[in-house]
């Protein structure tokens, strides 16, 4: 594919480390617990809790205000026992849970939602693609497809510059079945030949 469109190639990894903590803390380290999904009135929120320190009450204090716009906030469990709250609105974003399994479906809604995002940001991009370019770009995504999904997809030409994606799921399965019943044929003109001398007119006979 053409290489006007490949951008950053130095940039190898990504930094996909979660993000420890809100940055307003100031440096303090609190003992968070697990993220835990929660839904809620306004949406889908991530939520983790940890135990009030006398330090986070020291940057509670001075910088409270900033603290709740980052989604920090303070509740009491106990009598005399507080926790810290963060709560991360994820309603736009892509929730992966990793003790949950997912439909096909849902993959695919995975997948419309990655594009969505690029989406946003191709008004921004003044690059140009040859029909080549997005012929290979569909074709690669494909293949990836065909190696992760059962069936096979193609990207059939049904006339010059329209393309079809095509599920083959149907039609290897016909093909399939036709080798194997003609495979049976052969097989059975094949045992006549040896009994009678004469190969039947249905069978294939065989290359010497």
């Amino acid at each position: 594919m053409n290489d006007t469109y490949v951008q950053n190639q130095d940039i190898q990894d990504q930094d996909v480390t979660p993000i420890d903590q809100p940055a307003e803390l100031e440096g303090i380290q609190l003992n968070w617990g697990p993220s835990e999904f929660v839904e809620t009135p306004n949406g889908s929120q991530v939520l983790r809790i940890a135990p009030a320190t006398p330090e986070f009450w020291e940057v509670w204090n001075r910088n409270k205000e900033t603290l709740k716009t980052a989604g920090i906030s303070c509740s009491p469990h106990l009598p005399d026992d507080w926790r810290v709250e963060w709560r991360i609105d994820v309603s736009n974003d892509i929730c992966i849970d990793e003790d949950k399994s997912y439909t096909l479906s849902e993959v695919i809604d995975f997948v419309k939602q990655t594009l969505d995002k690029v989406s946003e940001q191709s008004q921004h991009n003044k690059l140009q693609y040859s029909s080549t370019d997005v012929y290979w770009l569909l074709h690669d995504m494909l293949r990836y497809v065909n190696q992760n999904v059962s069936g096979v997809f193609v990207l059939r030409q049904i006339q010059k510059g329209i393309y079809r994606v095509k599920c083959m799921v149907e039609d290897f399965a016909k093909q399939r079945s036709r080798r194997k019943l003609k495979a049976e044929v052969n097989r059975t003109a094949k045992y006549l030949a040896e009994l009678t001398g004469r190969h039947p007119s249905w069978g294939e006979k065989e290359e010497q």
